[in-house]
Formats: C-alpha cells, structure tokens, sequence
C-alpha cells in the first residue's frame, strides 16, 4: 500500500482573523460560481522570498470585459445572477484590501465556462513596521 506523504505547512505572516477572511472570500467565490460536479484546487508554498496561496476552478468564469473591474467596491458583472447569488460586490474588494494591508499582492485570472485562478502573493517574512 503507498504511503501518504504528510501534510504541507506554509505560515504567513499577518493578522489571523484577516487571513481568514481572505480565504472565506476566495473559496465562497470558488463555490458560488462552481457547479457541484466541477472541482476546486486550493495550493499553497514558497516562491522564492513570497507565500502563495492558489484557488483555481473550473466554474463559469468571468467575461474579458468584467476583468478589469473585478476587485472594484460594489461591482458585479453579471448583476442578476450576483443578486440572486446574494452577492454585494465586496467580496474581492476587500481581498485585495486584505492582501495589500499585508504587503501582498493578489492577480485574477478567468476565462467564461472554462474557470478562475485567484493567486495571492505575501512577504515570507514579517513585514516591518512603519
């Protein structure tokens, strides 16, 4: 029988209930837009002098025209299924906010009906205070 291979720790630096936050957006986006049979990957590890976390799907998507605005307070680019999704438009905004508070930095990439990538990026390290 394999033998499993323990589990991966990555540690970030920054304020606990904030990272929490951050990762209750990204994945909350990841299953709203997400059929039940699609799937979600969430990754995370070292690059260099950064941490990153990874939420990739293959749900919906989101069009080339909407890109631009996605992390926008209040947008929402299909507004009758964000409505009725419940969605307020807040949600990446304040990802972003978080992630940046931290000395981040987070990208978004999608194609319609073929999925998102959302990746963030954080300082291995302590960040020094002003």
């Amino acid at each position: 029988m394999p033998r499993e291979s323990p589990p991966r720790f990555i540690s970030i630096w920054g304020e606990e209930a904030r990272i929490r936050q951050l990762l209750a957006i990204l994945l909350d986006n990841a299953m709203k837009y997400t059929p039940s049979s699609g799937k979600i990957e969430v990754a995370g590890g070292y690059r260099g002098h950064s941490v990153y976390i990874r939420v990739t799907d293959n749900g919906s998507g989101i069009s080339e025209e909407d890109l631009p605005h996605v992390f926008e307070r209040f947008y929402r680019g299909d507004k009758a299924r964000s409505r009725a999704e419940g969605g307020t438009g807040l949600g990446l905004s304040i990802a972003k906010w978080i992630v940046e508070e931290h000395g981040g930095s987070i990208q978004l990439d999608s194609q319609p009906d073929h999925g998102t990538r959302v990746e963030v990026l954080f300082p291995r390290s302590k960040r020094a205070e002003p």
